[in-house]
């Protein structure tokens, strides 16, 4: 295996990762749903989104055609936890308060220690967040200093499913505020977006 193909499949590994971490989540939250006596809600989303096999790597994917397989199930990720997410809400607003804390306390439970640098800050979002697949290209850094980063889309890789769910796409970002400032919990950095920009900031 050459140096190439080694590095396309830690990033697809990666990808898989995350795409499993946001299934979790999306269970949890399902679940959260039947409890609050919806018994029917994970039907509600298996029907619409369809489920991601239970395994590793090497079971589930196709090792002869990975993009193939791992573009189908970021798609069905991101429109699990979509739906998840908007189905509940659409339930009782009120359980957006449990599941945003839901969201910290998951990153907060594996909050990364070591972060030293807003680089590093930033690996640490690109390495959790589910957003697109290897090689697409969503952000534009507009702002790099020593202490702040900020960046800008130029393609949502969200939109597409919370449109599916009839969802509000803002509230995807808050949960994704929450559980990337989980993560960062173990450092002096923080995570916000400020209307259309994304910010990373080392706290004095």
């Amino acid at each position: 295996m050459n140096s190439q193909t080694e590095s396309e499949d830690k990033k697809f590994r990666n990808l898989f990762n995350k795409i499993k971490l946001l299934n979790e989540i999306t269970n949890q939250i399902v679940y959260f749903g039947v409890t609050q006596g919806n018994s029917t809600f994970s039907d509600y989303v298996d029907m619409n989104c369809g489920g991601i096999p239970e395994g590793e790597f090497e079971q589930i994917i196709d090792i002869s055609a990975p993009v193939q397989f791992l573009s189908l199930y970021n798609q069905i990720a991101e429109n699990r936890f979509a739906f998840s997410v908007s189905g509940l809400l659409k339930m009782n607003q009120g359980f957006f308060t449990p599941v945003a804390g839901f969201m910290k306390q998951v990153g907060s439970d594996m909050g990364i220690e070591g972060i030293e640098t807003i680089d590093q800050a930033f690996e640490i979002f690109n390495a959790f967040v589910l957003d697109g697949m290897p090689g697409d290209e969503s952000k534009k850094i507009i702002l790099h200093q020593e202490n702040q980063l900020e960046w800008e889309l130029i393609k949502d890789n969200h939109r597409e499913a919370w449109t599916k769910a009839e969802g509000n796409l803002e509230i995807y970002y808050k949960l994704q505020e929450n559980f990337v400032n989980g993560l960062l919990s173990r450092s002096n950095f923080k995570f916000t977006k400020d209307g259309e920009i994304f910010r990373i900031k080392k706290e004095s």
